[in-house]
C-alpha cells in the first residue's frame, strides 16, 4: 500500500502542476512504477532498434581543407589547467591544444604521438622514449625532452596538489639525457603506464615558461597540438585556430574549432538540428531516435568506457557502516534508472567494468530487494532511516536524472536525501578536492587499462575521493600493475571486484552508451570509446 500511496501523491502533484512531465517520469521510475500521463508511459522502455548508427571514419572523398567546425559541448571546462582538475570537460578542450607522448586509438590500442618510439628494459622498470624532432609549441619554441620532465614533475609535485597525481604514482624519476630522449624510471612494474601517458589529459606536455609567466594554465594554453588557443569565455565558448606548424603532416584540415558550451540537452540538440552547430557530444538519449530519422544528421558511437555510480564518503557516518552501503546497493533498481534517465540506452551494472571488457567479473546483476534492504538498515541501527545529501552534476543531465531516480528509490528504506546539483567547477572541488559530500551520483570514464579506474580505491590515492582503505585491495592493485600476462591480470582484477562488491565504496549503477551527432557534411569523425574527440584533427567539412 505504501507504493500505491506514493504513486497517488505523485500523480496529484503532476495534475496540480507541481511537477513537470519529466520530473514525474523520473520519480515514478524511482518508485518502480510506470505513470500514464496524456497517453504515453512515462518510464520509457528501451528502443526496439538502434540501427543506422555510423561507426568509424567516413572518408568517402578527398578531404577539403578549411572552414570552422562548431562543436556543441556538454559542459564548461571550468578552467584550462588539467594538472589542477581532472574533469572530462577540461579534457575535451585541452586534447586539441596539447600533445602527449602516446595517444589512444579508436580500437583502444596505444600509438605514438610526441614519441617516435620507446624501448622497455628487461626488468620492466625503465622506459626510454625517443621524441619526434622539430615539434614546436604554439609560441614557436621546439618541444624537447626537458619539457616532458618538467610536465611530469609538475603533475606529481605536492605543491601542485593535482587530483591526477596518481596517474604517475609508479614513476620514480624522469630524466632528459638529451633533447630528444626521455628516460622514465618506475618504482615497480606498471603494465598501465603507456595507457596512462596516452589516455590521461594530465599527461600533456607543457612549456615551463608559460606556467611561470601566468602562475598556472587556468586561463591560458600553449601546447603543440593541432589547434592553438584563441579565447575562453566561461560558460560560452572556447575558440581555437589551426596550428599551421602542427607536426602531423596535412593536419588539421579545419581552419578553426569553436567549442560552444550548450549544457542543456534540448538546446544542444536544437542547435544541431537548426545548424547553429555542426556536431554535438553527449547526444541526449531522448533525442537519438528522432535524430536517426533526420536525413541531414549522422550518428557515431555507442561503445564507451565508463561507469556511473553512487560514491559514498566513508569518512562520514553513517556511510562508514558497510550495512548501510549494502542496503543502498540492495534497494537500487538499476534498470529503472537506465529506462528513465537514459531512455534505455545503457546497461545496468554492479561492477565497474562492462561484461565485454577483459578484466570484468562475469556475473548477472541481482534484482532490487527492498525488504532485504530494510532488514539491513535495521541491523545497522537505522530502521527509521536518516536524512542526508545527494550531490551530483547539474550539467550532465543523464547523471542528474539518475540522481533524481536514486533519490526516490532511497525513500523506500527511509533515506531522505536532499539533491545538491552543482556546476562542473563546483562539483570538481566539492567532491574530488574538498571531499565535502555525503553521497555523490557521479561517474568515471575514458579508461583504457583497468588500473586507471580501480587505482582510485588504493589507500591514499589522489583519486580516492571516497576515503576507502583495504590492505588486501592495496596489495592486489600492486599485483595488478606488476603483472604483464593479461589472463593473470584479469584474475587479479576480478578478485578486486569481488571485494568491492562486499565493501561497496561505490554502488555501481550502469554503463551508458555515448553518441556524437553531426551534420552529414562533417566528414572524417571517428568515435573513440574513451569519449575522446581526438579525431577532430582529421575532420573536414564537405560543404
Amino acid at each position: 500500500m505504501a507504493g500505491r500511496d506514493q504513486f497517488e501523491t505523485l500523480f496529484r502533484e503532476f495534475l496540480q502542476g507541481n511537477l513537470t512531465r519529466r520530473q514525474a517520469m523520473l520519480r515514478a521510475a524511482g518508485l518502480g512504477v510506470g505513470v500514464a500521463v496524456a497517453g504515453p508511459r512515462l518510464a520509457a522502455a528501451a528502443p526496439a532498434s538502434r540501427t543506422g548508427v555510423r561507426f568509424g571514419r567516413a572518408q568517402d572523398a578527398t578531404p577539403k581543407p578549411g572552414g570552422t567546425l562548431k562543436f556543441g559541448m556538454q559542459s564548461d571546462p571550468g578552467g584550462l589547467d588539467p594538472h589542477l582538475q581532472s574533469l572530462t570537460a577540461i579534457w575535451h578542450v585541452v586534447e586539441h591544444i596539447y600533445s602527449r607522448l602516446t595517444k589512444v586509438q579508436p580500437d583502444l590500442s596505444i600509438a605514438p604521438e610526441l614519441a617516435d618510439s620507446w624501448d622497455v628494459s628487461e626488468d620492466g622498470l625503465t622506459y626510454t622514449f625517443k621524441l619526434h624532432q622539430g615539434v614546436k609549441f604554439h609560441n614557436g619554441r621546439e618541444v624537447v625532452a626537458a619539457d616532458v620532465k618538467y610536465s611530469y614533475e609538475r603533475l606529481v609535485d605536492p605543491k601542485t596538489a593535482s587530483p591526477s597525481a596518481s596517474t604517475l604514482a609508479s614513476m620514480a624519476s624522469v630524466e632528459a639525457p638529451d633533447n630528444y630522449t626521455v628516460v622514465l624510471t618506475l618504482k615497480a612494474k606498471d603494465a598501465s603506464i603507456l595507457a596512462n601517458l596516452g589516455a590521461d589529459a594530465s599527461c600533456i606536455i607543457i612549456p615551463k615558461e608559460v606556467v611561470e609567466a601566468n602562475g598556472d594554465l587556468s586561463q591560458v594554453a600553449v601546447g603543440s597540438g593541432p589547434f592553438k588557443f584563441k579565447e575562453y569565455v566561461p560558460n560560452t565558448h572556447v575558440s581555437l585556430e589551426k596550428n599551421a606548424d602542427y607536426f602531423e603532416e596535412g593536419l588539421p584540415y579545419l581552419d578553426a574549432l569553436d567549442l560552444l558550451i550548450a549544457s542543456e540537452d534540448t538546446s544542444r540538440t536544437a542547435a544541431l538540428v537548426q545548424g547553429t552547430v555542426d556536431i554535438i557530444e553527449y547526444t541526449p538519449p531522448k533525442d537519438i531516435e528522432m535524430l536517426k530519422s533526420d536525413s541531414s544528421i549522422a550518428l557515431a558511437g555507442n561503445s564507451i568506457q565508463q561507469i556511473r555510480m553512487i560514491g559514498f564518503n566513508l569518512r562520514r557516518p553513517p556511510f562508514d557502516n558497510v550495512k548501510v552501503r549494502q542496503a543502498i546497493n540492495m534497494v537500487v533498481d538499476r534498470q529503472a534508472i537506465v529506462d528513465a534517465a537514459l531512455q534505455g540506452f545503457g546497461t545496468p551494472a554492479d561492477i565497474p567494468f562492462s561484461q565485454d571488457f577483459w578484466p570484468a567479473l562475469k556475473r548477472d546483476v541481482p534484482p532490487p530487494d527492498v525488504e532485504g534492504a530494510k532488514a539491513l538498515m535495521a541491523e545497522a541501527g537505522f530502521a527509521d532511516g536518516f536524512k542526508t545529501t545527494l550531490t551530483t552534476w547539474a550539467e550532465y543531465i543523464t547523471i542528474k536524472d539518475s540522481a533524481v531516480v536514486v533519490q526516490e528509490q532511497l525513500k523506500q528504506i527511509g533515506i531522505d536525501a536532499e539533491l545538491n546539483a552543482l556546476d562542473t567547477g563546483s562539483m570538481g572541488q566539492t567532491v574530488y578536492v574538498k571531499f565535502d559530500f555525503d553521497m555523490a551520483v557521479t561517474g568515471q570514464s575514458a579508461f583504457v587499462d583497468p588500473n586507471q579506474l580501480v587505482s582510485g580505491f588504493k589507500t591514499g590515492d589522489s583519486g580516492n575521493f571516497n576515503g576507502y582503505s583495504n590492505p588486501e585491495v592495496d596489495k592486489l592493485l600492486d599485483q595488478g600493475i606488476a603483472e604483464t600476462d593479461q589472463a593473470k591480470r584479469a584474475e587479479i582484477y576480478q578478485q578486486i571486484q569481488q571485494i568491492l562488491l562486499q565493501d561497496l565504496p561505490w554502488v555501481n549503477l550502469y554503463i551508458g552508451q555515448q553518441y556524437e551527432a553531426m551534420k552529414t557534411y562533417v566528414k572524417g569523425y571517428v568515435h573513440i570509446p574513451t569519449g575522446s574527440n581526438l579525431s577532430v584533427r582529421e575532420v573536414w567539412l564537405d560543404k
